[in-house]
């Protein structure tokens, strides 16, 4: 196509196809009370974004999404038949090729771009729907010496890796228990219900298990139990119980039918407790009790240090580890592929597990 012919690459920038143009891809960002930036769009149309990603290109299968997001930005926007009719030459002129659409297409075209020769990917969550699918594309990403990374954004904000720093440090003593809840509504339930995407766990309950891995490791699942309504469909609640290579026993909940959205972690250590959570941080510690005689009680408090949640954006930090990497300023790489490999193992040890 002349177009991307003409349009060299600046050596600076990173030349940017952003294939998906649905809600994580663009619409979110019209969401008067999220924090801007919030989308891949967002992002890579913001100042920060300008002045470090050359945005060529966006994709999607909806003509009437194509038309709009075009006319509102003046990005130029083809469907997805079009993309993968490009030469391979054209589509190799891409240095980031980010896929923000269902999870059911994420492996294949996962693939495509990297068999075309694109060599820095960023994937939204799941990378696959199965252990199997991420390998594959794990295999083939050493093949073509490419960098990816999948989406989960809360490694990247700096209240979330101020707590692993101090959980690294054990500033607040030795981990003793962990709490993951993803509460979702069956009301307006997406994807996170639909048989092609996978049920609340895979979808949903992926966030609580990144950042399991991220602060413990892999862990094991001692036990399991599903709720389907329908014999041998989605499930609408995943209860397990896991346990990390330390000791730590783990609760995870990821349920629908709820008449709210919540996500939670609650961690217990020796002296402190921690809930971070959508809804924001609380941090307790223990105090002389004011109640009981000889007893130690938990009390809120601020910890020294802690960054404001408010005033932090986790998809900057993603990009800026990105554009890192690409111009060799850091070899730094959170959330790699084979991470999410082992993420994946973990959520099918809990369907294999499930009674």
């Amino acid at each position: 196509m002349v177009w991307l012919e003409e349009n060299h690459k600046m050596k600076s920038k990173m030349k940017t196809v952003l294939i998906g143009l649905g809600r994580i891809g663009q619409l979110l960002e019209k969401d008067p009370f999220r924090k801007k930036p919030c989308t891949h769009a967002g992002v890579l149309l913001s100042e920060f974004g300008l002045n470090r990603f050359e945005f060529a290109l966006g994709v999607d299968i909806s003509p009437e999404r194509i038309q709009t997001f075009s006319n509102e930005t003046g990005c130029m926007s083809i469907d997805l038949p079009s993309f993968q009719n490009l030469s391979k030459k054209e589509i190799q002129s891409f240095d980031l090729a980010i896929i923000a659409t269902p999870s059911i297409t994420h492996e294949s075209l996962a693939s495509f771009c990297l068999e075309k020769g694109i060599r820095h990917l960023l994937i939204e969550k799941p990378v696959a729907l199965s252990k199997k699918g991420g390998e594959k594309l794990e295999e083939l990403r050493k093949k073509k010496r490419a960098k990816v990374w999948i989406n989960h954004e809360r490694r990247y904000h700096p209240s979330y890796q101020w707590v692993k720093q101090i959980l690294e440090t054990k500033k607040f003593g030795s981990i003793c228990s962990v709490r993951a809840s993803v509460f979702t509504s069956a009301k307006n339930p997406g994807i996170a219900f639909q048989k092609q995407g996978g049920g609340p766990l895979l979808h949903d309950g992926t966030h609580a298990l990144d950042l399991i891995h991220w602060i413990l490791g892999p862990c094991s699942v001692v036990s399991a139990k599903m709720e389907r309504p329908v014999k041998k469909g989605i499930e609408t609640r995943a209860f397990a119980i896991l346990e990390s290579k330390d000791g730590v026993p783990i609760l995870l909940d990821v349920s629908g039918g709820r008449d709210y959205f919540q996500f939670e972690l609650d961690i217990h250590t020796e002296s402190h407790r921690m809930i971070l959570s959508n809804d924001g941080f609380l941090f307790y510690e223990s105090q002389t009790s004011k109640l009981y005689s000889g007893f130690r009680s938990l009390h809120p408090f601020i910890p020294s240090g802690f960054p404001n949640p408010e005033t932090s954006n986790a998809f900057l930090g993603i990009y800026e580890e990105i554009y890192g990497v690409y111009s060799k300023k850091t070899k730094r790489q959170e959330g790699t592929l084979f991470d999410n490999i082992e993420i994946l193992e973990m959520i099918e040890s809990i369907y294999r597990r499930k009674k």
